[in-house]
């Protein structure tokens, strides 16, 4: 769907780049409630299960972002939960990765290269973050 079928008035009011994220949200509430028989594990507990794995596998540090319906290219839906790095006294840091859940079977893409992956840009954006020039415009 495109943004200039919504009526002129509401993308006036919303302005183009608004108005084409409102149709994009749509469109992705639409394909969620058409594909929820195929849905059994929901966008929480999709998240739960990335934080629990993240715990046990890499680092009380990481924390699952709010996930996001998407299709593979094999065509199976998942849901794409977002990790970030956070510091004590600094909150979120930054992105580290994502991990697929497979909406029917809850089973994850992470393996121990993604966990490589993850550890390194971990690593990345802790030496990012207390850099000096970082610090200094802190």
């Amino acid at each position: 769907m495109d943004a200039t079928r919504l009526p002129d008035r509401v993308v006036a009011a919303l302005g183009q780049e608004a108005a084409e994220d409102l149709v994009a949200w749509i469109d992705q509430r639409l394909r969620v409630s058409e594909a929820s028989p195929e849905i059994q594990v929901t966008a929480r507990e999709a998240r739960q299960k990335v934080n629990v794995l993240m715990l046990e596998q890499v680092s009380n540090l990481l924390l699952a972002d709010e996930p996001a319906l998407v299709e593979t290219e094999s065509g199976r839906l998942c849901w794409r939960v977002p990790v970030n790095l956070t510091l004590p006294g600094q909150g979120r840091v930054g992105q580290v990765g994502s991990v697929d859940v497979d909406t029917q079977y809850g089973y994850t893409d992470f393996d121990s290269s993604a966990q490589q992956l993850f550890e390194q840009a971990c690593a990345h954006l802790y030496q990012v973050s207390h850099s000096p020039d970082t610090v200094e415009n802190a």
